[in-house]
């Protein structure tokens, strides 16, 4: 016999478009907490609704009438069989919409529900073959709905990409696990470009058979980056106006001198060539008997000479920001090179940026340096296609080949690169690919611990939330306000999830589901850097040898 054809209970009581009410039947097998269920609306259409609730009353035995006194002379004196038959178990239920309408049309995305389950209609649970329909449609197998183990849910490539996407959890609960779950499915099935910027080196040894990975180790060319993000490379603040301000005259007057001599220079030598005009420009200043002997001239952004007076404060400037050159130089010298980080993405692959080992600043800079130069190029080329503008394309496709193809760029530890209240250059760049990623098929990813420290904007844009375990209420609620999709009613749901466990809801997947994401290492045969230190183990590696070390010790001192 079908689920279809044992009922798991009756409507009972009050019901509305969107909420019922039912009396479990308590000869068949409880249904779970977020089980889905089938019952008939007044027009006759099979509606498709989810368990939210379920709780057991007594009516003899109901909470708030009687002292305890009261509830034990009422056990001892019915009879087992009496408190029974007084027993009922109530359960509650979400409606989701009409599933097949009343001439038999199956509806693959349920329909909106516009009236009533009527009470006394029976209650099934959902066909296995409808929800494997409706949870069939994509391109990633991400995992299996947790109250139907049987039924794997998949989700929507284009949309997922196209339309952005967010992955939130407390620490532990399963977010690398989920990361690479969708990149090995997007690789592996469409052939993706995907881009990852690795704060802590999580997936430097991602794998699986067959992987395609491109571990790209994070440089800083200063002679590429804007100002602004030179100047927070360096950490000086946005208020040392002047600071910047000699920053920019350096910056522009090197590369012009550069280019005017018909020379590339690149990386660590680019900073040296800055260090050195510094040095020029304060020895006029020392060396000048007088103020109007105290002259430098530097390259404006057209291009063109000019004469500036140096007075005791700009001397003051210059000597700090060669300072903060030279502490980029002896901290970070290993982040310097010429190398163009762009360049080094290679199409269909999981493309791992390692950030760790730098400062935020750093992170932010090289961040807002690829965001830009993704989403850049990618106008680039998709402008070029549609306007026939061989150039272009011919410039996008011989430099950044892979940037030919849509991208999707995940950020891990998105709080770091998109603060709530706080803008940098890569929040910046971050919030113009949300709001315009999709016309050039730049995808985002965002992945955070803590949500309510994630910019609001950038969060509020991305329309698939896979939510793991929150239990901080403050991220529950911003996570809920940030989405139009996500009802009070599912934030209970992610409180209550396990590790690996997720509410999914939004445009990649059909109907919201609660679903246990795929062991990544058990499942898919992979592995990734992910998972946290064994601390004792490693307390307690080569104790054995230290003892009978010290035994051996102990015995050779003994007196002969």
């Amino acid at each position: 016999m079908e689920a279809r054809d044992k009922p798991v209970g009756i409507v009972f009581g009050e019901s509305t478009t969107d909420h019922f009410t039912f009396i479990v039947n308590p000869k068949n097998e409880l249904p779970r907490f977020g089980e889905f269920l089938i019952a008939r609306n007044r027009d006759g259409d099979e509606v498709l609704a989810l368990l939210k609730s379920i709780r057991n009353i007594n009516w003899l035995m109901d909470a708030g009438r009687g002292s305890y006194d009261y509830v034990e002379k009422t056990v001892n004196v019915f009879s087992k069989g009496v408190l029974d038959k007084s027993e009922a178990i109530l359960a509650t239920a979400k409606v989701l919409g009409v599933l097949r309408r009343s001439d038999g049309e199956f509806l693959a995305k349920p329909a909106p529900n516009r009236v009533p389950i009527k009470p006394g209609e029976k209650v099934y649970l959902a066909r296995d073959e409808d929800l494997e329909r409706i949870f069939s449609q994509g391109h990633v197998k991400l995992g299996r709905l947790i109250a139907r183990d049987n039924v794997e849910v998949n989700l929507d490539a284009n949309k997922l990409v196209s339309r952005h996407f967010a992955v939130l959890a407390v620490t532990g609960a399963g977010k690398s696990n989920t990361i690479a779950v969708l990149t090995k499915e997007l690789v592996s099935n469409v052939n993706a470009t995907v881009v990852i910027l690795d704060p802590h080196g999580e997936y430097q040894r991602l794998s699986w058979p067959g992987a395609r990975v491109n571990p790209i180790k994070a440089t800083i060319d200063p002679g590429r980056i804007r100002l602004s993000e030179f100047a927070t490379l360096l950490g000086i603040a946005e208020n040392a106006s002047l600071q910047r301000r000699f920053l920019g005259l350096v910056y522009r007057t090197v590369r012009e001198e550069m280019r005017r001599k018909g020379k590339v220079v690149g990386g660590m030598d680019f900073i040296h060539e800055m260090e050195e005009k510094i040095e020029e420009w304060i020895r006029i200043y020392e060396n000048s008997e007088s103020k109007e002997e105290r002259v430098i001239y530097y390259y404006d952004d057209k291009g063109i000479k000019v004469p500036r007076k140096i007075q005791q404060r700009d001397l003051e400037a210059l000597i700090r920001l060669k300072d903060y050159l030279g502490e980029l130089r002896a901290n970070f010298g290993e982040f310097i090179s010429p190398v163009n980080v762009l360049s080094e993405i290679r199409p269909g692959m999981v493309n791992v940026i390692d950030l760790s080992g730098m400062e935020e600043e750093q992170m932010i800079t090289l961040a807002s340096f690829v965001l830009r130069g993704i989403l850049k190029n990618r106008i680039d080329y998709v402008k070029g296609v549609r306007t026939n503008d061989r150039n272009l394309v011919r410039e996008v496709s011989e430099r950044y080949p892979a940037l030919t193809k849509p991208v999707l760029v995940i950020v891990e530890e998105a709080h770091i690169f998109a603060p709530r209240g706080e803008k940098n250059q890569a929040t910046l760049w971050l919030g113009k690919i949300a709001r315009e990623g999709r016309k050039f098929g730049v995808g985002l990813g965002i992945v955070s611990q803590r949500p309510k420290k994630l910019d609001d904007d950038i969060l509020s844009q991305t329309n698939t939330k896979i939510i793991l375990k929150l239990v901080e209420p403050n991220d529950q609620r911003y996570v809920q306000q940030a989405s139009e999709q996500i009802s009070e009613d599912l934030l209970g749901d992610i409180a209550s999830l396990g590790v690996g466990e997720a509410v999914i809801v939004g445009y990649a997947i059909t109907i919201p589901a609660m679903v246990k994401i795929y062991s990544f290492e058990k499942d898919m045969n992979g592995h990734y850097g992910g998972g946290d230190i064994d601390i004792v183990g490693e307390w307690l590696e080569g104790r054995e040898d230290e003892e009978e070390v010290t035994e051996e010790e102990a015995i050779a001192e003994l007196p002969l």
